[in-house]
């Protein structure tokens, strides 16, 4: 099961390390301690609650759309509450088309939002190659990657039919679909498709990129001073989701870090250009049902496929806890299919307009 580790970390960021000690008080007193005295909500925490009980902005209502089309045109999976499988849909390297439905090769689609981000020669897209698999089946290890570039650039110089050409160029674009994790692709296209503009959203290959953007506007916000960026980043547990915002994970075991897992614990580090996780997921959420207790969320990559999925919400339209009970039958982690509510989820990126509180 993927749901797509990157590839880079976040470009550092020039911020005042006032900034970054600030946000660690400030989160530091939020968090507390389950014996502490209840702490006053801090100042991000009382931003992300005011915009989180307000109407989403249209701008955060146009990713939602997007997003949902995109699910709609892959064909992707639908994961029902509890992690139900409800549909299995088209996966990263099908070639099956439905027109009438008006979906796409879902191995295009993927490329599609690679080119959001760049030419496909000349962007980051690499091919795995395990040495001497092709005569011996016994062959394992993790191989070596070549870049997707140079495989293409060789197709076109040799003497070859036309139909062989193409054939080993799209087989050389199925294979780089598959083996290089697509999932912040995926959140980028939707996002700049929706018109947000990249001075405000770091759109990148990496889901860092733009958690780190997101924490440093939470800094900068602790300190009072202006910022610009569309997101901030909110406590998922304490903070109403709304259709525009992304609810990210991490796929670190919290004995590997250095601090905790969670918001209070990673924020401050992010927001200093540190990376204390890098290997995250992010989805987009599309709608919340407050009768049915669920929100809705869309992302890439998620059991090689666009997947919706539904997460059990509270009562103030947070990341619901997740169910009693022991996980997967066989399998120790949580993910998209196993009490998803249980999974690292450490941060929800608010959408934040300049007219949101």
């Amino acid at each position: 099961m993927r749901m797509g580790g990157k590839l880079r970390g976040a470009r550092p960021a020039k911020t005042g390390l006032g900034a970054a000690l600030s946000l660690a008080l400030i989160l530091a007193c939020a968090a507390g301690s389950a014996t502490a005295a209840p702490q006053r909500p801090s100042p991000v925490d009382r931003l992300c609650r005011a915009t989180g009980v307000t109407a989403p902005s249209p701008a955060a209502l146009a990713i939602a759309a997007a997003a949902v089309r995109e699910h709609e045109t892959f064909g992707g999976h639908i994961i029902g509450r509890d992690g139900i499988l409800v549909r299995f849909g088209a996966v990263e390297a099908d070639v099956a088309r439905d027109e009438t439905a008006g979906r796409g090769v879902p191995w295009r689609q993927v490329m599609r939002y690679w080119q959001s981000l760049g030419p496909l020669a000349e962007g980051p897209l690499q091919l795995r190659r395990v040495p001497r698999a092709i005569d011996d089946a016994s062959v394992g290890g993790s191989g070596d990657l070549v870049p997707l570039a140079d495989a293409l650039a060789r197709l076109r110089g040799p003497a070859m039919a036309e139909a062989e050409r193409e054939a080993l160029m799209q087989a050389a674009l199925r294979a780089a679909a598959v083996d290089i994790p697509w999932s912040a692709a995926f959140v980028s296209h939707v996002l700049l498709s929706a018109g947000v503009p990249r001075t405000r959203f770091a759109a990148a290959i990496a889901h860092l990129d733009y958690v780190a953007e997101a924490a440093r506007r939470s800094a900068e916000e602790a300190e009072g001073r202006p910022t610009t960026s569309f997101y901030r980043a909110c406590d998922p547990r304490r903070t109403a989701m709304r259709p525009g915002d992304l609810l990210c994970l991490h796929r670190h075991d919290a004995g590997s870090l250095a601090t905790g897992g969670g918001y209070g614990d990673l924020m401050p580090a992010l927001a200093r250009g540190e990376r204390p996780v890098w290997n995250l997921h992010c989805d987009i959420v599309v709608s919340r049902d407050n009768r049915r207790g669920t929100a809705t969320i869309i992302g890439g990559n998620v059991l090689q496929s666009v997947a919706r999925r539904d997460l059990r919400i509270d009562r103030r339209g947070a990341l619901g806890a997740a169910r009693p009970g022991p996980s997967c039958t066989g399998e120790a982690r949580t993910g998209p299919l196993c009490r998803p509510e249980a999974a690292p989820w450490f941060v929800l990126l608010q959408a934040v307009d300049p007219s949101d509180p």
